[in-house]
Formats: C-alpha cells, sequence, structure tokens
C-alpha cells in the first residue's frame, strides 16, 4: 500500500475514533513495521490533524487545538526552574563566537545571565535583544520578518534568509515540548521551520528545556536527539530520555 493511502486511513481512523492506541493502529498495517507507521504518525502530526501521547494518538479537531500559552503566561512558570538552566548554560557561552538565542522565556533567563563583553548574538527574539543591548560590547543582530506579539518570535522567510546568510557557532534553543519519543516540539509551523535552519547552520546546538516540557507533545517536530549536543534541564531526566542522549553523544547537564 502506497504510503500516502496508508496515512490517509490512519487519519480517517483517528478522527473517527477521536482517541485510540498505536496497538490498534499498528494491528492495521501488519504487512509494514512499527517504525514505519510511527513515521506516518508524525507526518500527520506535523500537519497538525491528530497529536501523540504515551501509547495513544489523540484526533485534533476545531474544537480541539494544541496551542501554546502566550509568553506572559509562561514567564510566570518555573521561574526558578528556569534560572538554574540559565547558570548552566553560561558554561557554553564564549566570547568572540557567533551564537543564536532562541525566542522564549528561558532565553530571556539567559539573556538576563549575560554580562559586559565581546558578545556577537543573533536573536529572533525582540525582548530578548532589548535585554541585551544593554550590555556593553555586546553586538546583537535581530531577525527580520513578522512579529508573533503572543510569543514574542520574529519568523518567516525573511528571518531565515537572514540565518541563511550568517555563521552561527552555537545555538541555544528552547523546545515548547518534548514528547516521550524523543521529539522536541512547538505549535507553530514557522517557528519550527526557523529552528530547523538554526540547527542546520549551528556547530553546536544547546537545548534549554525546563521540566514542564517533559511529556508535553505539540503539533510540529523541529528535532530529534540526534540533532543537538548538549541538554540542560532543571531537573533529573527520566531514564529513558538519558539513554537516548547517551546513545546519541548529547551531554546531558
Amino acid at each position: 500500500m502506497p504510503r500516502e493511502h496508508r496515512i490517509e486511513r490512519i487519519n480517517e481512523f483517528v478522527a473517527a475514533k477521536k482517541e485510540v492506541s498505536l496497538a490498534e493502529i499498528f494491528e492495521m498495517f501488519p504487512e509494514v513495521s512499527t517504525m514505519t507507521v510511527r513515521r506516518d504518525l508524525e507526518i500527520l502530526e506535523q500537519r497538525g490533524t491528530l497529536m501523540r501521547l504515551r501509547g495513544k494518538v489523540r484526533a485534533i479537531t476545531k474544537q480541539f487545538k494544541f496551542r501554546e500559552e502566550s509568553y506572559n503566561l509562561r514567564a510566570k512558570e518555573n521561574v526558578d526552574g528556569k534560572k538554574i538552566i540559565a547558570s548552566k548554560a553560561m558554561k557554553y557561552i564564549q566570547r568572540g563566537c557567533s551564537m543564536f538565542f532562541d525566542a522564549g522565556t528561558t532565553s530571556m533567563a539567559l539573556a538576563e545571565c549575560i554580562g559586559d563583553g565581546d558578545y556577537f548574538i543573533l536573536t529572533s527574539g525582540p525582548n530578548i535583544a532589548l535585554e541585551l543591548i544593554k550590555k556593553e560590547g555586546v553586538n546583537v543582530i535581530m531577525t527580520g520578518g513578522h512579529m508573533d506579539r503572543d510569543f514574542l518570535n520574529v519568523t518567516g522567510a525573511n528571518a531565515m534568509a537572514l540565518v541563511d546568510s550568517i555563521n552561527i557557532d552555537i545555538a541555544f534553543l528552547t523546545p515548547s515540548g518534548f514528547s516521550v519519543d524523543g521529539h522536541f516540539t512547538v505549535g507553530n509551523a514557522d517557528h519550527a521551520e526557523l529552528k530547523k535552519v538554526i540547527i542546520k547552520k549551528a556547530h553546536t546546538v544547546v537545548m534549554l528545556m525546563d521540566a514542564t516540557k517533559l511529556d508535553k507533545n505539540l503539533p510540529y517536530t523541529f528535532a530529534r536527539m540526534e540533532d543537538i549536543d548538549v541538554l540542560i534541564c532543571d531537573k533529573p531526566l527520566p531514564d529513558i530520555v538519558v539513554r537516548e542522549a547517551l546513545k546519541n553523544d548529547v551531554t546531558v547537564v
């Protein structure tokens, strides 16, 4: 059966039942591997028609859209944890090299930790740029494009064109969710595409993830464990996540 036909059958099945177990979906296609079916589910998740949970799949309808909370709400969550992550991330901050700071509340905590110095920092967060420009000697560049007022993030074609023209030594990225099968996710397609471009450009990718993101899966995957170099969290990670990181030579902090 061609992949697209199989994907259509899965989508119709999940839409009809609203929520199904992975085992039910695997049983529909005994002729293909479970890994192949998981890839089909990933495609549907990226299209925004379903979301994967632990051992099951849920349809995303007009009445149920998995949306991220606005910046102001997220800024009040796990403040101490984000400060811990920022302090640990300072080890990877380097003078005289090109760095990228993702938009988001954890990145803001890192920007607040930065002192004066010879830093070159590209960011997609206008509030982060304003924080960094207070520091003496810091050269700040912002991505151009469309600004999302809910998330204080500038993305789009112009942003990606600028990123493509700049060398990035170290990128500090933040996910909105991290699924049990190792996917770093966000709830906005444009945000995901910009992060993917950053990952391709960066020599070193440092993921800043507070514990509230664990086992939270949003529609758009922008990275997997093998795409990053360092994973920093404010609390001990589940053994299964640590094993996956070690398997991919990812430093866990």
